[in-house]
């Protein structure tokens, strides 16, 4: 590597960093962190009161419905859940502030906190067990969900025009397609899912490839003419936790300490995520209320 390329690369990751200095807020690291607390708070509580904010679904209830997203019986499982929320919630607020969609992240992270307890406790209840629910690990997989979106505006706006939003569902799917090969019992469902999906990406793919074709200049108008190692870095990073979360919340077993992972409601809260805001973008609802304060 020449000289000048290693100090146009310096260059452009001291860029990266001003920018992400000077857009950060102190107020939404405040607020965001407020989410562990709550955890640990929850779970300083005696167990015989945290079994009892867990949700039973012979006997549900709409207290417990909520509460139990937030009450955890083990060390071991609040850490995995703690680790995994300041992990995704922690790139998903970056890449929001970098690609001007900070409006997003606020209404998506409000909306998994205090409507998808809820709403994934109802979906629970389609199907019948004796069992009680508990964790924080549906509203981490709604992060997870809306990762794809918040990926392709970060592409949008800073390293290649040609993609956007109308590209996330590649992403969303090919994440199914590892669901389906990895969590799912090898059955006729779970292959025809895998081909489904992997069909849809395939999809994407050649749309992806006409929209180069079609504006062979889009490389050369991305914001950053490709030279950059921070901004680059900041996607493959986003893009390495999609895919490797996934993993976490679709282990090859089921099973830890005893305890049977619900997958069923990670899948909802992947899915209803990625749905609910992949449509609030595609219909415009934000374009009118989002502002340009990203500093570059």
């Amino acid at each position: 590597m020449t000289l000048e390329r290693q100090e146009e690369l310096a260059l452009s990751t001291t860029d990266f960093i001003d920018v992400l200095h000077e857009n950060v807020r102190r107020m939404d690291l405040v607020l965001l962190s407020t989410v562990p607390v709550l955890l640990l708070l929850v779970h300083a509580l005696p167990e015989p009161v945290r079994r009892g904010l867990a949700f039973r679904f012979r006997a549900p209830t709409l207290v417990t419905a909520y509460t139990s997203h937030f009450v955890h019986l083990s060390l071991e499982h609040l850490l995995v859940n703690l680790v995994g929320y300041i992990l995704l919630a922690g790139v998903c607020y970056v890449l929001a502030v970098l690609a001007d969609r900070r409006q997003l992240f606020g209404m998506a992270i409000t909306t998994y906190l205090l409507a998808f307890p809820l709403v994934l406790s109802a979906l629970n209840l389609a199907i019948p067990r004796d069992a009680i629910g508990y964790g924080f690990s549906g509203v981490n997989m709604a992060l997870l969900g809306l990762l794809p979106l918040l990926l392709a505006e970060y592409t949008e706006q800073n390293l290649n025009p040609a993609v956007g939003v109308r590209h996330a569902p590649s992403l969303f799917f090919s994440g199914l397609v590892l669901v389906s090969l990895v969590a799912l019992p090898l059955t006729l469902l779970s292959v025809g899912l895998a081909i489904a999906a992997g069909f849809v990406v395939l999809l994407y793919a050649s749309s992806l490839r006409t929209s180069h074709r079609e504006s062979p200049t889009a490389a050369s108008e991305s914001v950053l003419t490709g030279s950059s190692s921070g901004w680059a870095d900041q996607f493959f990073i986003g893009l390495i936790v999609f895919l490797g979360y996934l993993f976490i919340g679709f282990p090859l077993s089921a099973t830890v300490d005893g305890a049977v992972l619900n997958t069923y409601a990670h899948l909802l809260g992947f899915c209803l995520a990625f749905i609910v805001h992949y449509l609030v973008l595609e219909l415009g609802l934000l374009d009118a209320t989002e502002t340009a304060d990203v500093q570059r």
